[in-house]
């Protein structure tokens, strides 16, 4: 319930718009004005009206040959100081991209945000088939490739009460469960310096990724790249590990970290 003072103070229009900003968040694959006035019980012409100066301020957009509105990418811009150093985006874009062009292979780049990995960047792939994820996503770290590359880069004693803090979701027969197994890995990640999500979230996908560090060798971000696991066979793995390892030592030493061997 809204307090009397909160209620003094509350703007109904802006109050609107960030709960519609907040449930398209929640919708990624869009909803039209009709579907958003329903789901919040909020007049379809105030809702309109909202839609039509967030999309022309550019932060909401129609989906194509639809009438549904989803989240533009401007909100995300704004949030980068916030969640990610944009040097590391700059730095980041040439490798993937020369990643990309040895693999062929969709390369992502994103941050770690409290309990989740967050998609900042993506070069796609030169097969006919590849991965398109929009920046934005979040995703569980326990299963991403990205995901165990943070977790893997912390001191011991903060990763084992980390990791026994996540929820470890259940999403395929790969996926780890157990705290004990996840810290097992997180241990060979370590050593490997990459990681594997071999269809722990998506069946059909296989990722791999590596951290990026700071100057002080604080967590910047990762690297990852993402193949149908038809393409990305087991005993590519090793290999396709250690280009994506060289790529992510290359840019943290470009970010000035000289805590690394880069190759």
């Amino acid at each position: 319930m809204i307090s009397s003072t909160e209620q003094k103070y509350n703007v109904p229009g802006l109050d609107r718009a960030l709960t519609i900003i907040e449930l398209l968040n929640d919708r990624p694959a869009g909803l039209s004005v009709n579907e958003i006035s329903a789901e919040l019980a909020f007049p379809v012409n105030s809702v309109y009206r909202i839609m039509s100066t967030l999309e022309r301020r550019n932060y909401v957009v129609k989906r194509a040959g639809k009438s549904g509105y989803v989240l533009s990418d401007k909100l995300l811009g704004l949030a980068t100081p916030v969640v990610g150093s944009p040097s590391f985006i700059e730095n980041a874009i040439p490798c993937m991209r020369e990643l990309r062009d040895q693999t062929k292979e969709s390369m992502l780049a994103g941050v770690m945000l409290e309990e989740e990995g967050v998609v900042l960047e993506q070069v796609e792939g030169l097969h006919n088939f590849s991965f398109n994820v929009k920046p934005g996503l979040r995703f569980p770290l326990h299963t991403a490739a990205p995901g165990k590359a943070f977790l893997a880069q912390m001191p011991l004693s903060r990763r084992e009460k980390f990791v026994k803090q996540l929820d470890l979701k259940n999403f395929t027969s790969n996926t780890i469960t157990t705290h004990r197994a996840l810290l097992e890995e997180l241990e060979e990640v370590s050593e490997l310096g990459y990681a594997v999500d071999k269809e722990e979230e998506m069946e059909g996908q296989t990722c791999i990724g590596s951290a990026v560090l700071n100057r002080d060798a604080s967590l910047a971000g990762a690297i990852w790249l993402v193949a149908p696991s038809s393409r990305l066979q087991e005993k590519d793995v090793p290999r396709i590990g250690q280009l994506v390892k060289g790529g992510a030592e290359r840019i943290s030493a470009s970010l000035g970290c000289v805590f690394l061997q880069v190759a």
